[in-house]
C-alpha cells in the first residue's frame, strides 16, 4: 500500500527565517554604506552630482570638509586653482566675502594676493623674515628683517661696475661680474645705481619722503626701514650708462638682463602689472639675487618672488 510522505514544515520556516534575516542584514549594511557615504553626505552637504564627481578627485581633507559643512560657492573653483593653499582656505573666504560681493570672482587673483599677505594693507600683519632661509630669504611690506640687521659680509664695488659709493655683499658682487662680464661679451654695459643700503640709509630715505610728499606716498615708492630688500645686501638697481629710471625698460641692456639675469642667480624683483602682489611699481631696474638655482625655477614659475616663496617655500 502506498504512503504520502509528509514534509515537516519546521526546518522549511527555520530556513526561510534564516533566508529573510540574511536578507534584512545585506539590506541593512548596504543602507547604512548608502548613508555613510561620501557621495550622500557630499549630496546632503548641498552639492550637485557634478561637483560630487569634481569633489571626490581632491584630497581626502577636502573631501571631509565638504562633507562637514553646508554648500559653499566658492569651494570648488577655490580648490581647483594651481596654488590654492589649504591652510589660506578661511581668509580667501573671508576676502572674497570683502571684496567681490555680488560680483564675478578673480579666484586666481583672491589666492595670490592671500598667499603674499596683500589681502591686507601693507606694514600690518606683519611678520619676521626667516632667516634660516638664506640668500632665499623674503622681505617685502609684510615681512620684515630682524630690527636694524646689517649682513656681516658686505665689500665695496669698484667703480668699473657701479657708480660710486655702493657696495654689496660679496656672493652677490661676485655673481654680478660674471653677469656684467656675460653681457660685455654682447657689447653691453650694466652699471649698478644703488645696492646695499644701511638700516640709517633707508630711514634717511623713507623718511624724507614722509615728511615731504605724505605717508602714504613714501609707503608707495619707497621701503620703511627692516622692510627694504637693500637693506638685505642682496639688491642691486641696475641700469646702462646714460639710462634712468623711464628709459632703462627700452634698452638692450634690459632686454638681455630680462632673458639672461636668471643664469647668474637674479630676478626681476618687481615685474610689470603685479604691483598689487609685490606692493611696488614696476621696477624695471631691480634686480634680487637668490641663487642660480632658485633663480631659473622662480623664472620658469612665471611667478613674482612673493607668491613663489608663499607656494614652494614656505608651505
Amino acid at each position: 500500500m502506498y504512503y504520502k510522505r509528509r514534509i515537516k514544515k519546521g526546518p522549511i520556516i527555520f530556513i526561510a527565517i534564516f533566508i529573510l534575516i540574511i536578507i534584512l542584514v545585506i539590506c541593512g549594511i548596504n543602507l547604512y554604506k548608502y548613508y555613510t557615504s561620501d557621495e550622500y553626505l557630499l549630496s546632503k552637504a548641498g552639492y550637485n552630482e557634478s561637483e560630487i564627481q569634481s569633489i571626490l578627485k581632491f584630497d581626502e581633507k577636502y573631501i571631509t570638509y565638504a562633507k562637514e559643512h553646508k554648500y559653499e560657492d566658492d569651494f570648488i573653483p577655490l580648490i581647483k586653482e594651481k596654488y590654492f593653499l589649504w591652510k589660506n582656505y578661511d581668509e580667501y573666504i573671508k576676502y572674497i566675502d570683502d571684496v567681490y560681493e555680488d560680483k564675478k570672482v578673480d579666484y586666481s587673483k583672491v589666492i595670490s594676493l592671500v598667499n603674499v599677505g596683500a589681502n591686507y594693507e601693507p606694514y600690518t600683519h606683519t611678520k619676521k623674515a626667516d632667516m634660516d632661509k638664506g640668500y632665499a630669504i623674503l622681505v617685502n611690506k609684510y615681512t620684515s628683517l630682524p630690527e636694524k640687521y646689517a649682513p656681516d659680509d658686505v665689500v665695496e664695488m669698484s667703480n668699473w661696475y657701479s657708480y660710486p659709493g655702493n657696495s654689496i655683499r660679496k656672493d652677490v658682487y661676485d655673481a654680478f661680474k660674471e653677469m656684467f662680464n656675460a653681457a660685455k661679451e654682447e657689447g653691453l654695459t650694466l652699471i649698478v645705481n644703488s645696492s646695499y643700503r644701511t638700516y640709517e640709509v633707508q630711514k634717511e630715505i623713507y623718511d624724507d619722503y614722509d615728511d615731504n610728499r605724505g605717508r602714504e606716498y613714501a609707503d608707495k615708492y619707497a621701503a620703511r626701514p627692516d622692510f627694504s630688500e637693500h637693506q638685505t645686501g642682496l639688491s642691486i638697481d641696475i641700469f646702462s650708462p646714460g639710462s634712468n629710471m623711464e628709459s632703462f625698460e627700452g634698452t638692450d641692456e634690459f632686454k638681455w638682463l630680462s632673458e639672461n639675469s636668471y643664469k647668474y642667480g637674479f630676478i626681476l624683483r618687481y615685474p610689470k602689472d603685479k604691483e598689487d602682489i609685490t606692493g611696488y611699481n614696476y621696477e624695471a631696474w631691480h634686480y634680487r639675487y637668490v641663487g642660480k638655482d632658485l633663480a631659473k625655477k622662480v623664472y620658469d614659475s612665471d611667478l613674482t618672488y612673493d607668491e613663489y616663496y608663499a607656494y614652494y617655500l614656505d608651505n
